[in-house]
C-alpha cells in the first residue's frame, strides 16, 4: 500500500509540474505575441556626456538644420491660367533660383565658411586640426542642396519678384543653419578635445 501511496504521489508532483509548466509556455506565448503585435522600437529619452568620451577619431555626418528626407516628393500640380503653365513657370523659377543659391553657398564653402569655424572654434576654445575642419566642410556640401531645396520650395514665386531678393534671403537662412550646425557641433565635442591642434 505505501508504495502505491508513494507512487501515486509521484504521478500527483509531475501532473502538478506539467501543469505549472504548460501555464510558463501558455504565458510565455502570450508575451511573444504581444511583443510581435507592438514590434515598433521606442526609444525613450537618450542623454549623452560628451565629456566622459575619448574621441581618437572624428567621423560622421552633420546635420544642418531640418533635414527633409526628400525636397522632390511636392505634390505636383500642373494649373493653366489663361494660357500660361503656372506650375512651369514656378518650377522654372525655382530651379534659377536654386542654381543662384547654389552657388553662392559652395563659393562661401570654400572659402568664409573655414574662417567661421575657426570663429566658433574660439568662442569655444577648441582647436581642431584641418582634417576635422575640412570632414565639416565636406559633410555640410552633402546636404547644403537639400536645405537650398527647403527654402526654394518653400516660397511662391512670381514672374514679379525679384530672385535676387529671394536669393539674399535663403543663403542668410542657410549660412545662418550652417553656422548653428557647426555651433551645436562643437558645443557638445568633449572636453579633452579642448585646446588640441
Amino acid at each position: 500500500m505505501y508504495q502505491y501511496n508513494n507512487y501515486f504521489q509521484q504521478i500527483q508532483a509531475q501532473n502538478n509540474k506539467i501543469t505549472e509548466l504548460e501555464k510558463t509556455i501558455q504565458l510565455l506565448q502570450s508575451e511573444m505575441r504581444k511583443l510581435k503585435d507592438n514590434s515598433a522600437t521606442k526609444i525613450e529619452k537618450i542623454e549623452y556626456k560628451f565629456d566622459q568620451l575619448k574621441i581618437e577619431r572624428l567621423e560622421g555626418t552633420l546635420n544642418i538644420g531640418l533635414n527633409p528626407t526628400d525636397p522632390n516628393q511636392v505634390e505636383n500640380f500642373d494649373v493653366a491660367q489663361n494660357g500660361v503653365n503656372i506650375h512651369g513657370m514656378q518650377k522654372e523659377l525655382r530651379e534659377q533660383l536654386g542654381a543662384q543659391v547654389s552657388e553662392e553657398l559652395h563659393q562661401f564653402l570654400n572659402g568664409e565658411c573655414l574662417s567661421l569655424i575657426g570663429n566658433i572654434e574660439e568662442k569655444f576654445n577648441y582647436r581642431l586640426d584641418e582634417p576635422h575642419r575640412r570632414h565639416i566642410i565636406e559633410d555640410i556640401r552633402k546636404q547644403i542642396d537639400s536645405r537650398i531645396h527647403y527654402y526654394v520650395n518653400g516660397i511662391h514665386l512670381t514672374e514679379n519678384d525679384s530672385l535676387d531678393d529671394h536669393k539674399k534671403a535663403i543663403v542668410t537662412n542657410v549660412k545662418k543653419d550652417v553656422e548653428n550646425s557647426i555651433t551645436h557641433f562643437l558645443n557638445h565635442l568633449p572636453t579633452n578635445m579642448k585646446g588640441n591642434e
